[in-house]
């Protein structure tokens, strides 16, 4: 199963502890780049959408875990940096990742019916599913 690249992180920020998240932050620029990276991913992802692929998988139990370490990985970068929101201290790119995604939620709508019908052996869905995986990474400005 391909996990997000941030699952295992919310574990770890959790053992590590609120104080110790912080200071690790403060003192160690390396530390401070890993959050904000991290954070800009889990701004962009949502679990929603991520819900709505759940009908193309045969057993979807794991999802209840992704959810629960998304949650702790959230909190530790909350705790880390010192905020209330994600992207707090970048509200321009908050409103972007805000503006963006009612554009792109239904391409990943579209996506799940594209990847069913592919998956059906119906060969017209494959470049519009591709033009759909290029369309969505583009629009998130990750590789897809």
């Amino acid at each position: 199963m391909l996990l997000p690249a941030w699952f295992g992180c919310g574990t770890a920020f959790a053992e590590a502890g609120r104080e110790t998240l912080r200071d690790l932050y403060e003192r160690l620029p390396f530390f401070r780049t890993i959050v904000h990276n991290l954070e800009m991913t889990l701004a962009k992802s949502s679990l929603p959408i991520a819900r709505g692929y759940l009908s193309l998988v045969a057993d979807p139990a794991p999802f209840d875990e992704i959810v629960a370490e998304h949650e702790r990985a959230v909190d530790g970068v909350l705790a880390a940096a010192g905020v209330s929101r994600l992207l707090e201290r970048q509200p321009m790119i908050r409103r972007s990742v805000d503006l963006r995604n009612p554009y792109v939620d239904p391409m990943n709508a579209v996506q799940v019916e594209l990847l069913r019908r592919y998956r059906g052996g119906d060969e017209s869905a494959q470049l519009p599913l591709l033009r759909s995986i290029a369309g969505i990474a583009a629009a998130l400005r990750n590789t897809g």
